[in-house]
């Protein structure tokens, strides 16, 4: 009767504390597909094995005047976004603490755009692709602690000339900068 109901109770308040008392991390996957002026995004990713977009589906950027924060801490992170036309005036900043993570940046046709990526740590990957008038890219890898190991491919193309700032703080960094 009754006291068989309050026993089930308590097996199952007993198995629910159990699942929220433990601790488990898990990587999140963020994916966007975003169409629209003057939009303002931030992501904030910590741990490992996080995802914003991927390779085989990068997260879109369509509108004028977008802002995107973008936060990786942690190691194997990955983040894979675009712009299609129509995204003139967008700003990307990008901040990743850790090792292993990838960056991959495409920006098409646009105009006055600004990418801001800021690394820390070794074995990190960089590519930007920007075909946009009046591109500005800052790229530092290790302000605040040597990196080692980085990758940055930068391709700039457009109807100016582009303008790239690099800092880099570290031994065996590769960096490939090609500009029309």
């Amino acid at each position: 009767g009754n006291e068989m109901t309050n026993n089930k109770l308590l097996v199952i308040l007993a198995a629910v504390a159990t699942v929220v008392g433990s601790t488990a991390i898990w990587a999140s996957d963020v994916y966007i597909d975003q169409a629209g002026s003057t939009t303002t995004i931030d992501i904030v990713q910590t741990g490992s094995g996080n995802t914003i977009g991927s390779s085989g589906t990068a997260s879109t950027i369509i509108g004028d005047n977008s802002n995107i924060d973008l936060t990786q801490t942690g190691s194997n992170n990955t983040a894979d976004i675009e712009t299609a036309v129509g995204a003139s005036g967008t700003i990307i900043d990008y901040t990743a603490t850790g090792s292993t993570n990838i960056l991959d940046v495409d920006i098409s046709a646009a105009n006055s755009t600004t990418t801001n990526v800021a690394i820390t740590g070794d074995s990190n990957k960089v590519a930007v692709g920007a075909d946009s008038a009046s591109a500005v890219n800052n790229i530092t890898i290790g302000a605040n602690a040597v990196s080692d190991l980085n990758v940055v491919n930068l391709t700039q193309t457009g109807t100016d000339t582009p303008v790239v700032t690099l800092n880099v703080d570290g031994d065996s960094n590769a960096v490939n900068i090609l500009q029309n």
